[in-house]
């Protein structure tokens, strides 16, 4: 066997064993968590910003308490003052919305994307939040008492420590994401 014959043999069977080895051996790549974020204020909500919704104008200090604003699109509203209690926002969007100082008590707040809300000093008293994706969500000073978190996802949002002892929060992703019992 001449000496290039031998060479592209040696390179042939280096390049198979190389590129079947790595796939055997080393089985499916390792996942890791992706870096937990912290939340800082960013602008959420342009101050002022509003929408009319079912005839009503939703804004700052607006009364929308008792309404079906089931899948309604609040996303980027500044709603803080406002009166939502006892309505149904289930599947609404809420993401990057000012709730500061909004009643949100008894609220229906079922399987909505509320990513980036800010809800800092907020009555949530009896709000039913469960399977609610609430990541980076932000609940300082809230009022918590009796709000059922229940499968929803908190990654990164921020909490007052009190809260643990006030809410439900079976099944929950937490701030750490890690999953509650």
């Amino acid at each position: 066997m001449s000496h290039s014959r031998k060479w592209r043999a040696f390179l042939s069977a280096t390049l198979v064993v190389g590129m079947s080895t790595p796939l055997i051996a080393c089985g499916p790549p390792k996942r890791k968590a992706p870096p937990l974020r912290t939340t800082i204020p960013d602008p959420l909500a342009e101050e002022g910003a509003t929408r009319e919704i079912q005839g009503r104008i939703a804004g700052p200090g607006a009364d929308l308490s008792n309404m079906d604003l089931s899948r309604e699109d609040l996303s980027g509203l500044d709603l803080s003052g406002a009166n939502l209690s006892g309505s149904n926002l289930g599947r609404s969007f809420m993401s990057r919305s000012n709730f500061t100082g909004a009643n949100l008590t008894n609220a229906q707040i079922l399987s909505v994307n509320a990513y980036r809300a800010n809800f800092t000093d907020a009555d949530l008293t009896n709000a039913i939040i469960i399977g609610s994706n609430a990541e980076e969500a932000i609940f300082t000073g809230a009022k918590l008492d009796g709000v059922d978190f229940t499968y929803a996802y908190l990654r990164g949002a921020v909490l007052d420590e009190s809260a643990f002892s006030v809410a439900t929060f079976s099944g929950t992703v937490m701030p750490d994401g890690v999953v509650s019992d």
